[in-house]
């Protein structure tokens, strides 16, 4: 279809020196889930049917350019209060997908301008990740789903660019259209590259994590923007500052930081050598005592390692500051 077309265009799409989707030496199967002229549930059924098969072929991520809240007959409507993130029969098969270990990313919705106004299923199950959309300055596009009470966790989770997205359309041309159906897919192949460039060993539901906590309102986020804009370079960072440690009882914190770092270490009772070095495994910071909390301003933006040595026994800690 032309609007399938497009999706797929935002992700693999690549016209020399014109157009670059954001995974386009990504493998794709593609599934046909929606019958374009009605509103029927049992177009829920065939998404769970194509999520089985994907898989079954090894799939690792899956985008859902859809949504479901009303349909043709009333009667198999659902109302807002639905959007709970487990009465859908669609949600609870993003949900399932998201556990066998498939990265479920899916568009918000475009309800909100009009009554219904929240995100759809899939979008309100708490384990995929669902994509609002904003304009090329960032700000929210009027149209984009929000969220509510009614889900069990933030929605939307992220928001990327929707409103004029460019894409390419069915006669290869390069075109710009609205709605989160093209914001989903912008995400989903960066979220890809993301997945490429984290260790295998990395569950999805962490990935997902690390976006969230990316992205630029992470610890204020609303109904319209979510958590907002990702940062992918950030996420990647994040992915990367898993800590290794065989010492318990002792944690360092905020990670991210900025000004100052505080070390628990009160279950050890005892005197610590803490350590700080750069991404050049350079020693720029070195203190053995009881350290409660360290000054660490003047350090510039970047990883670093931060070592714990208490007795015979350590912890390595990943950290960023931004």
């Amino acid at each position: 279809s032309s609007h399938g077309t497009r999706v797929l265009s935002d992700m693999a799409g690549y016209i020399e020196n014109q157009f670059v989707g954001t995974a386009p030496d990504a493998s794709y199967y593609l599934f046909r889930t929606e019958d374009a002229a009605s509103e029927n549930p049992v177009e829920e059924s065939y998404w769970v049917e194509a999520a089985e098969r994907a898989d079954s072929l090894g799939v690792d991520i899956i985008n859902t350019s859809l949504g479901y809240t009303t349909y043709d007959n009333p009667n198999y409507s659902y109302s807002p209060s639905d959007m709970n993130g487990n009465t859908a029969f669609i949600t609870q098969g993003a949900t399932i997908a998201s556990e066998k270990g498939i990265l479920v990313v899916t568009s918000a919705g475009n309800s909100g301008a009009n009554s219904w106004q929240i995100v759809g299923a899939p979008a309100d199950s708490p384990l995929v990740l669902s994509v609002g959309a904003v304009n090329a300055s960032g700000e929210y596009a009027f149209f984009s789903s929000q969220g509510s009470s009614a889900q069990p966790t933030q929605k939307p989770d992220v928001v990327a660019q929707g409103f004029s997205a460019y894409v390419v359309d069915e006669n290869n041309a390069i075109v710009q259209n609205n709605g989160t159906s093209f914001s989903s897919p912008i995400l989903c192949g960066g979220v890809a590259c993301l997945m490429q460039a984290l260790p295998n060993t990395t569950p999805p539901n962490d990935i997902i994590e690390f976006v969230r906590q990316s992205a630029s309102q992470y610890t204020t986020p609303d109904d319209f923007l979510g958590h907002g804009i990702p940062n992918l370079d950030l996420a990647r960072n994040l992915g990367l500052s898993i800590n290794d440690y065989n010492l318990r009882g002792v944690s360092v914190y905020p990670n991210p930081f900025q000004e100052k770092l505080v070390i628990n270490a009160s279950d050890l009772n005892g005197i610590i050598q803490l350590s700080i070095y750069n991404q050049l495994g350079q020693l720029i910071f070195s203190k053995k005592g009881r350290i409660e909390t360290i000054d660490v301003s003047e350090l510039n933006s970047g990883i670093y390692v931060v070592s714990v040595i208490s007795g015979d026994q350590s912890a390595n800690f990943k950290l960023i500051k931004n």
